[in-house]
């Protein structure tokens, strides 16, 4: 198994996704399947979206918080980011790059979404990720572009994670699926999980099969090869 990278790229809608969320910790942790630059801001929030379509009104309901995060080198694909104390404005950590607070950022263990976005270059904003759980988080999306596309747990959640595959896919837009069913995750919904990890593990993928036709240029090829040596035997 390789990382084979996948091309840097001005992140879309399903190239990040939320891997796992400590309510009582209040962090969270985001899986990046592109490469990133250095210098890409994005931004997470736990606002909820107005209910417009994206270019006809659609944006972010006012109040609650705003993560600002930047990175200082590149991020590889694959690679899976832990953001922690995001309810802290002095104590607001990232596991790469820098981050800052504006607003009150919280997260509940109910009724609660987050929301990864960029701006969209001309003004406006382009929401990237989400994930959620309770009765309103599919109200709190509506219109934001990701209703098909964010994960929703439901219930309690304290602590929760993604615990399906990370290394068999052949390409790392292989993963935004399994990501995204509530399925491959497991859910704490009591104890104290205050002091528990996500998984950092990092995404990989398979190096790609040759096809049949490929052993067979290859074994012709070795066939000319030795033939000539052959050939140049005789002669001397």
């Amino acid at each position: 198994m390789v990382a084979i990278p996948a091309s840097a790229a001005v992140p879309r809608v399903g190239d990040l996704s939320f891997v796992a969320i400590n309510a009582s910790e209040d962090g969270f942790a985001l899986a990046s399947f592109v490469d990133l630059v250095a210098g890409t801001q994005l931004f997470v929030t736990d606002k909820s979206w107005n209910g417009s379509a994206l270019g006809a009104g659609g944006a972010f309901d006012s109040g609650e918080g705003v993560l600002s995060w930047t990175l200082s080198s590149a991020l590889s694909a694959g690679s899976v980011v832990r953001f922690s104390a995001v309810d802290s404005a002095a104590n607001v950590a990232v596991s790469d790059g820098t981050v800052s607070r504006s607003g009150s950022f919280s997260l509940a263990q109910t009724n609660e979404s987050v929301m990864l976005y960029r701006d969209d270059g001309v003004g406006g904003v382009l929401p990237l990720a989400a994930l959620g759980y309770g009765t309103s988080f599919a109200s709190e999306i509506a219109g934001s572009g990701l209703e098909a596309k964010a994960t929703a747990l439901g219930g309690t959640v304290k602590f929760a994670e993604y615990t399906g595959d990370r290394s068999s896919a052949g390409g790392f837009g292989g993963y935004a699926e399994s990501v995204g069913d509530p399925s491959q995750w497991a859910k704490l919904s009591s104890g104290d999980v205050s002091l528990m990890a996500p998984n950092l593990t990092a995404f990989t993928v398979m190096a790609p099969v040759p096809e049949p036709e490929t052993y067979a240029m290859l074994l012709a090829g070795l066939g000319v090869v030795s033939a000539v040596a052959r050939r140049r035997k005789h002669v001397g």
